[in-house]
């Protein structure tokens, strides 16, 4: 009777672990259903608009235009300046890029990738600052910012994520990652698209672990968080959007490929629920609204 009353409470204890435990930080357990609406979409003026950042303090975006070649140094990229509402404020804000993509805002500095260096420009005055760069380097594509200040860079080509503190780059991971692109900060740890595996990670930053937890991305490219705890926005360069729910399942909200018009870097604006997706071929920034079911 005793060993029958053991048997029949580690199998109690067995069930109740199994739904209570070993969720992904957030997860609930019902997943939110959304939906997208286009809102605007600017003129096709830009020139093959890579990637598109938000800038707070400033109530406008900076999109990064490569015309063209992506690895190419041909000193012809530039970045724009819109307003929320699709509208352009200045279409070559910043001249003297070749093939900038990944953007990131950091107090009164714009980051950008471009190419074989990082680009450095005082937003204030419009003017790049610098460029950095370090041995090695191939083609860097996205690159977001952490609560220090500091930047994590994907080099696509080189398999490589680095490190940017101080105006100084640093080789960070180097190895378990194949063709990174897409990166976000997120606490105590990075998210990674990946457009050689195809799949979304997460990377310890202590321990530098990489998790691949979300499978058959594609062409990853962009990541952005709604706001909303475990749900993740990501696109596949070839034209589709994703929804990453806190349990790590994919959801595809939206599907340009038929129009062969790309989705590549994206933002999402929480306040105002605002999707920004740069088209790439199709030379402009399409604006959707998130919506719950």
């Amino acid at each position: 009777m005793k060993r029958t009353l053991i048997i029949f409470s580690a199998a109690l204890f067995l069930m109740f672990s199994c739904k209570s435990g070993n969720k992904p930080a957030g997860q609930t357990d019902e997943v939110k259903r959304f939906e997208l609406t286009e809102v605007w979409r600017t003129d096709t003026v830009l020139l093959t608009p890579e990637s598109v950042v938000y800038d707070k303090t400033r109530d406008v975006l900076f999109v990064s235009d490569m015309n063209l070649g992506g690895r190419v140094k041909d000193g012809n990229g530039f970045i724009s300046k819109l307003g929320t509402d699709g509208k352009i404020i200045t279409l070559r804000f910043v001249e003297g890029l070749s093939s900038p993509k990944g953007l990131a805002v950091v107090g009164d500095t714009l980051y950008a990738a471009d190419v074989d260096e990082v680009v450095v420009i005082d937003i204030n005055n419009a003017r790049i600052v610098r460029k950095v760069t370090i041995d090695g380097i191939r083609m860097i594509n996205d690159i977001t910012s952490a609560p220090d200040g500091s930047l994590y860079i994907a080099d696509t080509d080189a398999n490589k994520i680095y490190h940017y503190s101080n105006g100084k780059m640093s080789e960070w991971l180097t190895e378990g990652i194949n063709g990174p692109n897409g990166l976000l900060s997120d606490g105590n740890r990075l998210l990674l698209g990946s457009q050689g595996s195809n799949d979304f990670s997460t990377i310890d930053l202590n321990t530098k672990t990489v998790t691949v937890v979300t499978d058959s991305i594609n062409h990853a490219d962009g990541i952005a968080y709604t706001g909303m705890a475990g749900y993740y926005l990501v696109s596949d360069w070839g034209g589709e959007i994703f929804m990453v729910n806190p349990d790590f399942s994919k959801v595809s909200l939206l599907n340009t490929k038929q129009a062969e018009s790309n989705t590549a870097d994206i933002e999402f604006i929480p306040d105002q629920k605002l999707l920004l997706v740069p088209t790439f071929s199709k030379n402009s920034v399409v604006a959707y609204k998130l919506t719950e079911k």
